[in-house]
């Protein structure tokens, strides 16, 4: 069972609003219909209970092949890297949610998000009193720098995923993963 801190569900909130942008209804980013009209025909179908959750977990599976390859180096601190543990808490409490009775009302809010009512919510969401700045490098935009420490620092993490998901908000179609530099 995932451990739900305010952090964990609010860091995994944001991770989840950033696999559903990506989608084709919305930003493009990776191609993928999960949740959409065509991805609930589809996956409804076969999972009858549990498909919301499953079309989350192939959007985030999709959010970190695209991130891997345009960054194309494990130092790369994005929302879904494995030295972060926001896609691993995903993934869990995704896992969790087809074995209630009750699916989170997340699920369906995610579903019916539009163009518009995406960028609002994860604006909202993603609320970081830090100011942004990054600086386009290759395909990615990179944020800052990370220690270790602060990797491993709980109080740190929400705001990472903070200022990570401010930086999807202003871009288009063309993505440019927004990352932080794991400094040694």
């Amino acid at each position: 069972m995932v451990a739900e801190t305010l952090d964990t569900t609010e860091a995994l909130r944001l991770v989840l609003g950033v696999s559903r942008l990506g989608e084709n209804d919305l930003r493009g980013w990776w191609r993928g219909h999960a949740l959409d009209t065509t991805g609930r025909y589809v996956l409804s179908g076969m999972f009858r209970r549990t498909w919301r959750p499953a079309a989350l977990e192939l959007d985030v599976a999709a959010a970190t092949r695209t991130h891997n390859e345009l960054l194309g180096r494990s130092t790369a601190l994005h929302l879904f890297s494995d030295l972060l543990p926001f896609r691993r808490w995903s993934i869990g409490w995704l896992a969790e949610q087809k074995t209630v009775a009750d699916q989170d009302p997340l699920l369906s809010l995610l579903e019916g998000w539009t163009p518009e009512t995406s960028t609002d919510t994860l604006r909202a969401w993603s609320a970081s009193t830090a100011p942004l700045h990054g600086e386009t490098l290759g395909e990615g935009l990179l944020i800052g720098r990370l220690t270790p420490t602060e990797v491993a620092d709980p109080s740190t993490l929400l705001e990472v995923a903070q200022l990570l998901v401010r930086a999807y908000l202003d871009q288009g179609e063309q993505l440019r993963p927004p990352y932080f530099d794991l400094a040694r």
